[in-house]
């Protein structure tokens, strides 16, 4: 055995002093060392001038590879990922998990590290940052397959991560004490983890649930060691942990695996240990030097550093350690690392130096060969990959389009986050506004319901708005502000509670009748004093907080209704109209209960300055066939005035003046100071829509009128069974839901009927109802009409729902219990950007729904790797590939495919695969999925994700074949 300790290898501060080194690891290649520091750096060092005298006083060998400086805090580990260490991941106090990965397209430029003199050899770039811990991350393993990464914590928190696209797959939180050190059994059966609370747990990778917990060797042991870093055994048979204790002895407790009871202790060390590491090879150990050959039996080395500055090097089977190094550094022994071959091993110390102990050949044995090593595995269950040969130039032409398109994603998505933020939200402060008997309601036309969903910044308020987005429903005034200034400032309110606190008054956001994504209109009460502003976030989407009164108590109805709305029911659920259901119970009950619903004034302001300031009139005229439905929304009520501006994203603007009951109601269509058009209709106008092309008002007496572009009548007058309480128009199709919960969409260039008087009681669990009294149900927050005349449909509860033209039935496209209940990095499944689905996402994110995410989990791996075994996860795309289609979102659409098509690849599931390429391959007069997407041009790019997997290449070169023909 060799030992040596190169001075100039280490971390240094300004000074040149040296620092800490806390963690060190070896390239599954042998070729290089990574340390990481004090300094907030991880460093690649060359092995080959630690190992080699002569190449360490060659010049022209480099020492130091690579220095990695983007950590915020002290290193405290780096692991390299098994087989072909193509990931670095760095752990760090800063809280984060930094993925690196070698840029080899930068090889040759290298690069000078700021602020010092060092140069690059290499190019390592950070591809991935894992945010989750709350504290410092105190160690990382990579399982033996690299499909998982794990992280632990001072935050008492273990996180496993996905091996190949990082996504947070579990949370693990049984510890109660800091989480010090985490290793993988090689078989991938187990986890195990070391904590401050005097531990060991056993994890099964199957449910993530606790298969053993060991606590009788440490509960004696200090709580002073910096780490607790455990390693499991080659053959999988033992488990090998630090800072055990026999008393006052310092010992590494060894447990062997099924029955986890402490079998071996290995004592010598005069303080504390902190980390053991197994030898990654096995050896056919003789008994005794001079013992016959034959005689050779199987066994595993492991290593021990301690506080005591010492390192011990241990055969499993022998009670006396095989070799003591007695004080190589000047404080504790903080890691340990071998290399592949097993006859080096490098440690770092808190005096921030590394050692190499260099053994002989034979010096511990014969080595067992990898085969044979995983044939001892078997029998643990563990299954040999064995490799896939390349069996056509199809699949490695394939394979060749994969690694490039793969690079250009890292490429843009390094430069998306180096890309300065588009501004695309309007500061806005809230606060008390004056009492009066006023109410306009503003909104503003977003990219929720137009055809054009690619990802892109929501317009400012100076920039005009495409006439074919969808438009505002709720029929009042919409005039938008030329400049950030005119938008209504206030002041949040604070009072004083008895005891001397502070207290900033809730917001309540609700929304009546916007068909755009702006959901929660400007209202305030004065009997509560709540201010309420729209603040417009992802394509208009916002929170709702629930309402409460000075005393943090919920508000009733009569607390929040105002004058705006007539109310159905007693309680106002969370946003949007109100609803309210009679239920399916056969048999009447003995008495019934009489609704009242008290009134009370309500004073607001619009967001944007208008020319005239509307009041309340009157409650709108209910239809005798609201007595006789299940289902009753809200009842607008007649406004002095309305107004819809920049219906052609310019100047024109519909304008609506409503008088007393024996007048009739003027509306207007101006253009600056000019009037296009004008009419008169004899029952006052509740709502109003419209764009470039057409326009559309709706009466209290159930009356429907439809306008041209030039002021003219395109159809008598429409009635309908009752008035309307949403009113939305998008391209050519006009959507009109009615107090009865009847909806209707009208083909307006063809005069024909999309969706006729379909009832919404389906979307609103009438069917739950058990009773005949009036009971509140999910209140419908907003009603769209997508471009291709697909009706959208979201409730309080945040659910989506569209209507299937040729099914004929309700069908959610989005459920809130499985989004993510945070955003921290990014998930398979998720979409992002402008997309409606992405806005439904980050709007039930925000609004603090009951039962968001309660099945976030089954959007994750679920533990099982078997290959042509599906998990949850492909499910949940394949559901939110099918609603993508059916809201007509392509750039979403297009997305989600991809992620599907990577999933079936990882997990070989080949009849997903058939169904998926027949489905695109299809006959040639059906080549059109979404607009401006062709199933070919989808299916080439498909084919070469699932090139991504070689065990695949015969179905791909298959299907490869048949698009060429």
């Amino acid at each position: 055995m060799h030992l040596a300790k190169p001075s100039w290898l280490g971390h240094f501060d300004d000074k040149n002093q040296r620092t800490a080194i806390f963690s060190v690891h070896v390239h599954p290649d042998g070729s290089r060392l990574a340390t990481g520091g004090l300094d907030n750096k991880i460093k690649l060092w060359s092995t080959a001038s630690l190992i080699d005298v002569d190449k360490a006083n060659d010049s022209s060998v480099p020492r130091l590879l690579c220095t990695l400086g983007l950590h915020n805090g002290s290193v405290l580990c780096v692991r390299w990922s098994n087989k072909d260490g193509r990931y670095l991941a760095s752990g760090s106090d800063d809280q984060l998990v930094l993925i690196w990965e070698w840029d080899k397209s930068t090889e040759g430029w290298g690069g000078s590290v700021f602020g010092s003199g060092e140069h690059n050899i290499e190019n390592w770039k950070p591809i991935r940052r894992l945010s989750g811990h709350q504290s410092d991350v105190a160690d990382l393993a990579w399982s033996r397959t690299n499909t998982y990464l794990a992280s632990c914590g001072l935050d008492s928190l273990i996180f496993i991560w996905d091996g190949k696209t990082f996504e947070k797959l579990h949370k693990l939180d049984q510890h109660l004490g800091f989480v010090k050190g985490v290793t993988w059994d090689p078989v991938g059966e187990y986890l195990a983890t070391e904590s401050d609370d005097k531990t060991v747990k056993i994890w099964r990778t199957t449910d993530w649930s606790v298969q053993a917990e060991i606590s009788e060797p440490y509960t004696s042991s200090p709580t002073t060691t910096f780490y607790r870093r455990l390693s499991w055994s080659p053959d999988g048979s033992h488990v090998a942990t630090a800072n055990g204790a026999q008393g006052a002895v310092a010992i590494a407790a060894i447990f062997n695996r099924g029955e986890w009871r402490t079998d071996i202790s290995l004592v010598g060390h005069d303080s504390a240990i902190e980390v053991v590491a197994f030898n990654p090879v096995l050896f056919m150990i003789p008994d005794s030097d001079d013992a016959d050959p034959n005689s050779e039996t199987m066994g595993s080395v492991c290593a021990v550093g301690s506080q005591d500055h010492s390192i011990s090097v241990w055969v499993t089977r022998n009670a006396r350690p095989l070799f003591v190094c007695q004080k190589p550094f000047d404080q504790s022994v903080l890691d340990l690392a071998w290399s592949p071959d097993g006859t080096q091993l490098y440690a770092c110390s808190y005096d921030g130096t590394v050692v190499v102990l260099q053994f002989l050949n034979k010096e511990f044995g014969t080595r067992v060969s990898e085969e044979e090593h995983e044939k001892l595995l078997t029998k643990y269950g563990f299954t040999v990959k064995e490799p896939i040969i390349l069996e056509s130039t199809t699949q490695l032409n394939l394979e060749s389009e994969y690694a490039i398109t793969k690079h250009k994603e890292k490429s843009d998505r390094m430069a998306n986050m180096m890309a300065p933020m588009d501004s695309t939200t309007v500061d806005m402060d809230i606060g008390t506004p004056e009492p009066n008997n006023n109410l306009i309601i503003g909104s503003k036309t977003t990219d929720f319901g137009p055809s054009n969903i690619q990802s892109q910044p929501l317009p400012s308020v100076e920039t005009p708005i495409n006439n074919e987005l969808s438009t505002n429903t709720n029929g009042v005034s919409t005039s938008t502000s030329n400049t950030m200034t005119n938008t209504a400032i206030h002041q949040q309110t604070v009072t004083m509670t008895k005891d001397g606190k502070r207290r900033i008054q809730p917001q309540f956001l609700r929304s009546l009748t916007s068909s755009t994504p702006q959901l929660q209109p400007n209202i305030s009460l004065t009997s509560e004093q709540i201010v309420v502003d729209s603040s417009t976030s992802n394509n208009g989407l916002t929170s709702t907080p629930i309402p409460l009164n000075n005393n943090n108590q919920k508000l009733t109805t009569e607390d929040i209704l105002g004058n705006e709305m007539d109310a159905p029911s007693r309680v106002l659920p969370p946003g949007g109209i109100p609803t309210l259901v009679i239920g399916n119970k056969r048999s009447a009950p003995s008495d019934t209960t009489t609704q009242s619903s008290k009134r009370q004034n309500v004073s607001g302001k619009m967001q944007s300055e208008v020319d005239q300031q509307p009041s309340i009139l009157r409650s709108s005229l209910v239809s005798p066939s609201v007595a006789m439905s299940q289902v009753r929304l809200a009842t607008h009520k007649v406004l002095s005035y309305l107004a819809k501006d920049r219906l052609d994203g310019a100047s024109l603007k519909l304008e609506c003046y409503n008088f007393n009951e024996n007048t009739p109601s003027q509306i207007m269509c101006t253009r600056g100071k000019t009037t296009v058009w004008f009419d008169y209709v004899p029952s006052g106008v509740i709502l109003i829509t419209g764009h470039s092309q057409y326009s559309a008002v709706a009466c209290e007496d159930g009356s429907i009128y439809i306008y041209s572009a030039a002021g003219r009548r395109l159809l008598p007058v429409i009635m309908l069974e009752s008035s309307a309480s949403f009113l939305e128009i998008c391209k050519d199709y006009l959507l009109v839901l009615t107090q009865v919960g009847l909806l209707s969409i009208w083909d307006l260039r063809n005069l024909k009927a999309i969706v006729h008087s379909v009832s919404i009681a389906p979307i609103l669990s009438s069917a739950s109802l058990n009773s005949d009294d009036f009971s509140s149900s999910a209140s419908i927050i907003s009603a769209h009409v997508r471009s291709n005349g697909i009706p959208l449909l979201i409730t309080s509860t945040n659910d989506a729902w569209c209507y299937h033209f040729d099914m004929h039935v309700w069908t959610r496209v989005y459920d809130p219990r499985y989004t993510s209940k945070d955003s921290t990095g990014s998930e398979v499944g998720e979409v992002d950007g402008g997309g409606i689905l992405a806005s439904l996402e980050n709007y039930a994110r925000q609004g603090g729904v009951k039962n968001l995410g309660s099945l976030s989990h089954l959007r994750r791996f679920s533990g099982n790797d078997t290959p042509g075994q599906p998990n949850h996860l492909i499910g949940y795309l394949e559901n939110q590939l099918v609603s993508a289609e059916l809201v007509n979102s392509p750039a979403e659409y297009k997305k989600l495919l991809f992620q599907y098509a990577q999933k079936i690849a990882d997990e070989e599931a080949e009849y997903r695969l058939h169904e998926l390429c027949i489905h695109l391959l299809g006959p040639t007069n059906k080549q059109k999925i979404l607009e401006g997407m062709s199933k070919r041009q989808l299916l080439e790019e498909v084919l070469t994700i699932l090139s991504s997997n070689r065990s695949l290449q015969r179905h791909v070169t298959e299907y490869k074949n048949a698009l060429n023909k």
